[in-house]
């Protein structure tokens, strides 16, 4: 401190012989030391911090001292500050000046970031200034000096441990230091030099420290902590191929090959893609070896492009706007070997989401002495549901294990490739991990900025490709969840691994002895997938077709269907039947165009019919309706699963039943753990119209037939309510709950789809009437006590509605549709 301003003029040093907290300590070494550099001392006894700044201020106005700097002991001017602190002097400019502080941390190789907000009062006017508490002062003109003109480097964490914890014991703040502080965090941190919050009173004041150039005035400053270099590489050390997409961002790719180059000794080779993208990004790729995809692949094809050209027993992904360091490398590779277990590995970086995130100090921290810092932390690698691809490390006979290829390309330009192949990995029993000690800078997205596509629309759209590709595996209860941001890992049960399940259906399937029963017209769009998806599962499939005109018996015979004709009559109920007369099963289901039957539910299927005792005669099998991305949507239970007795047979024109036919059989109907997909519904508005016109002529020939059939009039009233005509809806479902029995099972929904259509009508007191009245007659409903809630909101009873909400949690609902 003292050989830095000695050329302003002369300098005083005030030294106490007692600690601030008035404990004595080693003060004569501070005299001593003032006085080999050349300065005056003056010696005291000062019990507090405000006390000993008070004295200073005091000597120096006492000898007639105009302008003065008033440094701490642990304070370097910066020549720059220096420089401006004598030119505001000379021409009296300001007799308060504060200015900003560098801090540093254990030694002058490393300093706080972001810098701290206080800038501290370093040169007053002594004739003009009065002291306020512990560092303020009053004084004339307060200026606060930007960094550009200079900065002040603060020494206070700078230093052996015995003098910091006597600092903090000593001081002024001595009462706020949060417990455990010198043991956790300034003993801790030369285990882990990536810690945060490190202020002992207000941790967050010192978010991070980075390691920085030491400035040439503190180049004499003794060092506490030896700073690292690189670790040593591993061995054995594997052949690593790297592979690097590029598709743009010429500048970003120019800094990732060179950081490759400087790692030339450590790689077998470096592959860089051309994926047709902007030509300055490739020609920053000269002395690389360089092979091009036929056109624009995206992230996926450009990567196995590269795959297929490496000849590495390691292979690491790289994007092009990534940068390597040998820290970074060592460590990633030293993980990946370190079982045979492992599959593949990533780095943590600034720049990747899900569980790789870890920020830099600051935006401009030298990234490779940070990555040297990382890679002598304390931490280990740990197992992650999720690798994010920007760097990844994988195995080749990994990759051969997870398919031969790393990615699908049916991603395209980029989104959930990597969310697949780590799921692959997982799926062939390899691990996924993250290298807790190392770390890969990563601007992101420069590739994509140079894409027209809506990268939320691509997000999406590959969301939906990736959860279809495994929906077989979620479905059968094989994996519990897909890689993706869920924290926890994957579990597989491998008793319900999908091939096995599928040879252990096609033996129950012989045992079962049932015939599949379609009825089809022009369904060439959906047949395909409904009849890939019962494979194996039925002894006869048996599809009726009423008049196609496309290609629909085709498919159907193409997948091993029996195909008959039949008119069209009007009726679903005469068409299903025909399908019946053609059953030889022992038992028969019942299932549409759209609908796709899982793996485990043909599974459960089979069980249940093959340990059916002799008095069940039917299975319930809910039919979920699949709205877009995922498996989610309404349930509506079907009969679809009964004997095949003699006088078997559906009932009605349109929305056919065959319960009546069983009841008069007799038996038991049992609901079964199992579920039948109906996907692919056609709900453009051209699909719709045709369906509302068929349905309405449908129903009005069922009426004509029957009408005072509660079933049918309940047909009639949810189609007019789905349709807007609630006049029609709401005389219809009145009637049909007229003439039902108690507990005939559309009775319920019969109440609700009444009140809905009132409610729409704004007949809000009539709506909550005919609601309250369904739930005294059927009891406790969560879909009544729903549309009685919605009807309360409209009306403003938001007490009355909320009681209605509350209630539902506490309702089963096996019957909401």
């Amino acid at each position: 401190m003292v050989k830095a301003v000695l050329s302003a003029g002369p300098v005083t040093v005030f030294v106490s012989r007692l600690a601030w907290d008035g404990s004595d300590g080693p003060w004569h070494l501070g005299v001593e030391a003032a006085k080999r550099a050349g300065a005056e001392t003056l010696v005291g006894e000062w019990h507090s911090e405000s006390g000993h700044r008070k004295a200073a201020l005091e000597e120096m106005r006492r000898r007639g001292t105009h302008h003065f700097l008033c440094l701490d002991g642990d304070e370097v001017c910066s020549p720059e500050l220096l420089q401006t602190l004598k030119h505001i002097a000379k021409h009296d400019l300001s007799g308060h000046v504060r200015a900003r502080m560098e801090t540093y941390w254990k030694s002058a190789a490393y300093a706080v970031r972001p810098r701290e907000e206080i800038a501290p009062v370093v040169m007053l006017d002594a004739r003009h200034s009065e002291h306020v508490h512990i560092r303020e002062y009053t004084g004339r003109k307060p200026l606060l000096l930007s960094e550009e003109h200079g900065l002040l480097h603060h020494l206070s964490y700078a230093g052996p441990d015995e003098r910091i914890r006597r600092k903090v014991s000593t001081w002024g703040h001595r009462h706020e230091v949060v417990e455990g502080w010198y043991q956790r965090v300034w003993l801790g941190w030369d285990e882990d030099r990536t810690m945060r919050d490190l202020h002992p009173t207000h941790p967050a004041c010192y978010r991070a420290v980075e390691r920085v150039p030491v400035p040439e005035v503190l180049a004499a400053a003794p060092e506490f902590i030896v700073v690292p270099g690189d670790p040593a590489r591993p061995e054995p050390w594997p052949k690593v191929s790297v592979v690097v997409p590029v598709f743009g961002a010429a500048e970003e790719v120019r800094r990732c090959l060179a950081s490759l180059k400087a790692l030339k000794e450590d790689l077998h080779e470096t592959i860089v893609v051309d994926d047709h993208g902007p030509r300055d990004a490739v020609e920053a790729a000269q002395g690389f070896t360089v092979v091009q995809t036929p056109e624009n692949r995206g992230f996926a094809g450009a990567c196995n492009r590269g795959y297929r050209e490496a000849t590495g027993d390691t292979v690491i992904f790289l994007n092009s706007d990534a940068e390597f360091t040998k820290a970074g490398l060592y460590r990633l590779i030293e993980t990946l070997t370190s079982s045979p277990t492992i599959g593949a590995a990533g780095p943590f970086s600034d720049g990747a989401g899900y569980f790789q995130y870890f920020p830099l100090p600051s935006p401009t921290t030298d990234h490779a002495a940070f990555a040297q810092d990382f890679a002598q932390r304390d931490a280990e690698d740990f197992d992650v549901n999720m690798l994010v691809g920007f760097c990844l490390a994988v195995k080749r006979q990994a990759v051969n294990a997870a398919g031969g290829e790393p990615f699908d390309e049916r991603f395209g330009r980029g989104f959930f490739e990597d969310n697949d192949l780590t799921y692959r990995l997982q799926r062939a029993r390899l691990r996924t991990v993250v290298s807790a000690r190392s770390f890969v800078r990563h601007a992101g997205g420069a590739s994509m900025r140079h894409i027209d596509e809506d990268a939320n629309a691509l997000l999406k759209a590959n969301q939906a490709v990736y959860e279809a590709k495994w929906s077989e595996d979620l479905a059968t209860g094989f994996a519990s969840h897909l890689c993706g941001p869920e924290p926890s890992p994957v579990r597989f049960d491998w008793s319900r691994e999908p091939q096995r399940l599928t040879k252990e259906t096609l033996k129950l399937a012989k045992q079962a002895d049932i015939s599949l029963c379609v009825i089809a017209k022009d369904e060439e769009r959906v047949i395909g997938d409904l009849l890939k998806s019962v494979e194996g599962v039925f002894t006869q499939v048996v599809v009726v077709d009423t008049g196609s005109t496309d290609r629909t018996r085709e498919i159907a015979a193409a997948h091993g269907a029996e195909v008959h004709d039949f008119p069209w009559t009007m009726s679903f109920s005469e068409a299903r039947n025909e399908s019946l007369r053609h059953a030889t099963g022992r038992w028969v289901m019942w299932m549409d165009c759209d609908d796709t039957l899982p793996t485990l539910s043909a599974w459960n299927i089979l069980r249940a019919v093959t340990t059916a005792p002799e008095g069940v005669t039917a299975f319930v099998v809910p039919v979920q309706f699949v709205d877009g991305i995922g498996q989610t949507g309404t349930r509506v239970d079907h009969v679809k699963v009964i004997r095949n007795f003699p006088g078997i047979g559906f009932e009605g024109r349109i929305h056919e039943q065959i319960l009546p036919s069983i009841r008069r059989h007799g038996g038991d109907v049992v609901r079964l753990d199992a579920v039948v997909m109906h996907s692919g519904y056609d709900t453009s508005p051209e699909g719709q119209e045709k369906k509302r016109d068929r349905d309405f002529a449908l129903l009005e020939l069922d009426l004509n037939e029957r009408p005072d059939h509660s079933f049918v009039l309940f047909n009639m009233g949810m189609t007019a309510h789905y349709h807007g005509d609630h006049d029609k809806a709401i005389e219809s479902l009145r009637r049909s709950i007229e003439l039902s029995g108690p507990n005939e099972s559309h009775v319920r929904k019969a109440y609700s789809l009444w009140g809905a259509s009132l409610r729409y009508q704004e007949r809000f007191e009539e709506a909550v009437d005919v609601l309250s009245t369904g739930l005294t007659a059927i009891g406790e409903d969560p879909e009544l006590r729903f549309q009685r809630a919605s009807t309360y909101l409209c009306v403003k009873q938001f007490f009355a509605a909320r009681a209605d909400l509350e209630q539902i949690g506490s309702v089963p609902v096996d019957g909401f549709s």
